[in-house]
């Protein structure tokens, strides 16, 4: 009974140690200090939403939210230093370039 007892207590701590190290892998980092957070690189050549809104920020545009995303371009609305809406437009590529003639539409 205590080898059977033994052998399934210690195939349930690999499996648990096996499944923490899967769960980590898929997205979750850790800073180092206990903190974890989650984070996805972007497949190549393309701009993910964390990247645009770090740009929205750099361009004034605060409390940021996504409106429109397509495999070309990501669209964020939020507010800039006064307080009015603003809308602007990055491509998605690598990089997220603003898009420097995007026109605000009227369906946002």
């Amino acid at each position: 009974m205590k080898p059977v007892l033994a052998s399934l207590i210690l195939s349930s701590g690999i499996l648990l140690s096996s499944l923490s190290g899967y769960a980590a892998s898929g997205g979750w980092q850790s800073d180092g200090q206990g903190t974890r957070y989650w984070h996805v690189t972007p497949p190549p050549g393309q701009c993910n939403i964390s990247q645009a809104r770090n740009r929205a920020l750099r361009a004034g545009i605060y409390r940021s939210e996504i409106i429109q995303q397509d495999e070309n371009i990501i669209v964020l609305r939020g507010l800039d230093e006064s307080g009015d809406r603003r809308t602007i437009g990055f491509g998605n590529i690598r990089g997220c370039p603003e898009l420097e003639g995007y026109v605000e539409s009227p369906n946002f």
